[in-house]
């Protein structure tokens, strides 16, 4: 009975080790994205700004703004991996759109029009 009891002890703690390791790992696993953002000429756009919104609602909002090249590095939960994307610059239209991320997604390019 008591080896029973040890056993029974010894699984638990087991799985509540996977359960929280598991969840910790999850939760701070994140998508490196870069890319840039361009005019339709192709010159990039400083000052941008990028925001990836989590499909569901607005409760993991990521944002991130151009430099001087354009270009644009921002970390992603792993927790989704469908994103709403808005970027916007004064003088040109607001861009909106839906992007899914793969494992082999790590750069994503847009292009603002006037």
């Amino acid at each position: 009975m008591k080896n029973k009891k040890n056993l029974l002890i010894i699984l638990c703690s087991v799985l509540l080790v996977n359960v929280f390791y598991f969840n910790t790992a999850a939760a701070t696993s994140r998508y490196l994205i870069s890319g840039k953002i361009t005019d339709a000429n192709l010159r990039p756009i400083e000052g941008a700004k990028i925001v990836f919104e989590m499909e569901g609602g607005l409760k993991n909002i990521q944002i991130a703004n151009t430099n001087n090249r354009g270009n644009y590095t921002i970390y992603l939960p792993l927790t989704s991996k469908t994103y709403w994307v808005t970027i916007g610059k004064e003088k040109y239209r607001t861009y909106r759109g839906k992007v899914y991320l793969t494992d082999d997604c790590d750069n994503l390019n847009f292009t603002l029009h006037k």
